[in-house]
């Protein structure tokens, strides 16, 4: 009897075991699990290789895939290998074969009956280098963005310039739309989203005003050859011109012409930060807010906010600029008449033309003049060099002159001056001399004996 329950007890061992094996065998399963589906297609018993190399020929067929974007007339060519978009190979094989492998084993089993009974889909993932793109969108910006210019009166003709439609590229809702496509083997063509923009002022506001009248204005020249600055230039004169500032209201430069970034439009170019040139995205944006403070100057109107440069310009007369940063320095003027007064910005070749009109000539003369000028001269800086032999100099960089000065509105009616206003006491930094020293030991050599 002992021997028949030593054997009924084996028997009952082995089949416990059996049907354990049994019943965790498919973890042990060397292939994609049953109901796997990777972007439709049934992967299902194919090894990790196998995957892989449907994967590969997969990618081969998304390198070569081209896209044309468009808006309008405007048409651009784009390929996937413009942006580095592939497939992601390695992480879309780990999703795969991940499938029934990751967890418990309880977790595990279970997962590997729901892909078998319900299905499990898998989507191809992709990557693609985000700074091309970036670069692209920008590109596309620079050519189809363009802010609404309101209808103004022109200084140099004297006619009123109509409004005109802007556009700005709409790249959040592009984005999605172009990585899209690409995905898609059939797409051939992505519209642009592009979000028209309307003017603030038009013709018939203009006529409403009766504004006609020239009351100030300012022009100042510059250097079309440098591309980015004049970009910029163009682009702030654009954003004030045709403005109207109504009586008693208070026009805020930075509030008109917005932040100066990329994403509005505006360009790198050199501009002065903490008393030097430095490239900066907006560089040449206060020469727009310089020339209308002398315009608003010769308009005789009231100065709210003004702050100088730290060092002086080519422009401007010496105590006649005025530097504006977004968010931090402003330009203000407050409309002191008794009638809307509209901002005239245009350029004309290497020139930019600011005027103000209103409704009526000042029947006065304005005069701006300069006194108290007191010139700083620059210091000099010694740097060691290593270069130069010791008692050698060299000078690296030529100084120049700091300056301060008073300057004034004088106001005259009939020959009489009727008013004397200090409007600033201004004070320019020096640019250092810079001198090398140097600082390296002859070569002495030795007589031989």
């Amino acid at each position: 009897m002992q021997h028949k329950s030593v054997i009924t007890g084996m028997l009952v061992v082995a089949a416990l075991l059996t049907f354990g094996f049994s019943a965790v065998r498919p973890l042990y399963w060397p292939y994609v699990y049953s109901g796997v589906y990777l972007e439709g297609v049934e992967v299902s018993g194919k090894t990790r290789e196998e995957v892989a190399q449907l994967l590969l020929f997969w990618q081969n067929q998304y390198r070569t895939k081209t896209l044309t974007v468009y808006y309008g007339d405007t048409n651009y060519r784009i390929a996937a290998q413009d942006i580095e978009f592939e497939i992601d190979v390695e992480s879309t094989l780990d999703e795969v074969w991940h499938v029934g492998r990751r967890g418990s084993w309880p977790e595990r089993l279970r997962n590997i009956k729901n892909a078998k009974q319900e299905g499990y889909r898998v989507p191809v993932r992709f990557r693609y280098n985000e700074n091309k793109l970036a670069n692209l969108f920008e590109q596309w910006k620079e050519a189809i963005d363009r802010p609404p210019r309101n209808a103004a009166l022109s200084i140099v003709t004297g006619d009123i310039v109509p409004q005109e439609p802007g556009r700005r590229l709409e790249v959040e809702l592009l984005r999605p739309a172009l990585l899209s496509a690409l995905r898609k083997k059939d797409a051939a063509n992505v519209a642009l989203p592009v979000t028209p923009l309307y003017p603030e002022i038009t013709v018939a506001d203009i006529a409403q005003t009766g504004i006609r009248e020239l009351l100030g204005q300012f022009t100042t020249v510059f250097d079309d050859k440098d591309v980015n600055r004049t970009a910029n230039v163009k682009l702030a004169a654009r954003k004030i011109n045709g403005h109207i500032v109504y009586p008693g209201q208070v026009f805020s430069f930075n509030e008109t012409v917005g932040p100066r970034d990329k994403a509005h439009g505006f360009r790198e170019a050199l501009e002065i930060v903490d008393g030097e040139f430095v490239p900066g995205v907006g560089g040449g944006v206060c020469q727009v807010s310089s020339t209308l403070y002398n315009s608003a100057l010769l308009a005789n109107l009231a100065i709210v906010e003004r702050t100088n440069h730290s060092k002086p310009l080519v422009y401007v007369p010496i105590g006649r600029d005025a530097t504006v940063a977004y968010g931090v320095i402003d330009f203000k003027f407050k409309n002191t008449l008794d009638f809307p007064v509209m901002i005239m910005a245009e350029t004309q070749g290497n020139k930019l033309h600011i005027g103000l009109f209103g409704q009526q000539r000042f029947p006065g003369t304005v005069e701006i003049v300069s006194t108290d000028r007191q010139v700083i001269p620059p210091s000099v800086v010694k740097r060691q060099d290593q270069a130069l032999y010791l008692g050698e100099t060299k000078v690296d960089r030529q100084g120049k002159p700091g300056y301060e000065v008073t300057t004034i509105r004088i106001v005259r009616m009939n020959g009489r001056e009727i008013k004397r206003e200090v409007l600033s006491k201004d004070r320019y930094l020096p640019e250092d001399t810079v001198v090398k020293v140097g600082t390296r030991m002859p070569d002495f050599k030795q007589d031989k004996m």
